[in-house]
């Protein structure tokens, strides 16, 4: 079978099996699509060098769709605080631009690690630590909002996540009341997903070993394929969500994160 037929057909099946994932557990998808990409890609030809680089630029092209619809339905509900936004958005070019920068400096080893770090604690938060931490405090100042922004929008980037899983536990624990840390956190993929898909496009545009039909680190196959493919399997995976308790999805999620985290870390060391 030919190469791109073949990877026109694994990368179709991995976009029905993420969106349906992703619509179950209520998520954005980028810590489903990672892993998924690690263990697929060296199967479709992609080295062990830009392994991650592509990884992370595709993941963060195929956020950028899904932060436009959420986004646009945080705003007509009027949970999006415009001006908390705007700062916020400052915060956030300076964290992804950065990121984008040390990315193609970064081993597939060490960014690899980085994102398994990144679900395991987030797979610890969701399974012990969600509304533990809750602050009465006021909303960060201006100046403290870019610098929670950049760390943001510098961990998006790296990992190859829209950087909502994490925006909605901070701003909650700032003082910002859960339905507008939502919304921020449906935006922030909006501006971490275009400035990283622009970072990756122009870091790899003359890397060798990146896939044929790519722009820089970002293979146009897998991301023309799974755009669509996602969008018909989500509403799929929200149906089944809704026949189960919130409790028993989120620890499944966690316990998924985890499992994943530490089986990426046990192939970094054998």
């Amino acid at each position: 079978m030919d190469d791109l037929v073949l990877r026109i057909i694994i990368f179709a099946i991995v976009g029905l099996v993420s969106g349906f994932i992703s619509g179950l557990f209520g998520i954005g998808g980028s810590t489903v699509r990672l892993p998924i990409f690690i263990y697929l890609l060296p199967w479709v030809g992609i080295g062990q060098s830009v392994l991650m680089h592509v990884a992370s630029a595709t993941s963060m092209a195929l956020v950028i769709p899904s932060a436009i619809t959420a986004t646009r339905k945080q705003y007509a509900l009027g949970n999006l605080d415009v001006g908390f936004y705007k700062t916020w958005v400052i915060g956030l070019f300076i964290g992804v631009a950065l990121g984008a920068i040390l990315l193609p400096h970064g081993s597939t080893e060490i960014l690899q690690t980085l994102f398994a770090v990144y679900i395991l604690l987030v797979g610890f938060y969701i399974a012990f630590g969600r509304g533990r931490f809750s602050s009465r405090s006021e909303p960060p100042s201006d100046g403290k909002r870019i610098g929670i922004a950049s760390f943001v929008g510098l961990v998006a980037a790296l990992t190859g996540t829209s950087g909502g899983t994490l925006t909605t536990p901070i701003l909650s624990t700032c003082g910002l009341a859960l339905e507008k840390a939502i919304a921020i956190a449906s935006a922030t993929g909006l501006v971490t997903g275009s400035i990283a898909t622009i970072g990756g496009i122009l870091s790899g545009w003359h890397a060798p070993d990146r896939p044929s039909y790519s722009l820089g680190y970002v293979d146009l196959v897998i991301f023309v394929v799974m755009m669509p493919t996602v969008m018909i399997s989500a509403p799929w995976g929200v149906s089944v969500g809704e026949k189960f308790s919130e409790t028993t999805l989120q620890r499944t999620y966690a316990a998924l994160l985890i499992l994943v985290g530490l089986d990426l870390l046990r192939r970094l060391a054998f």
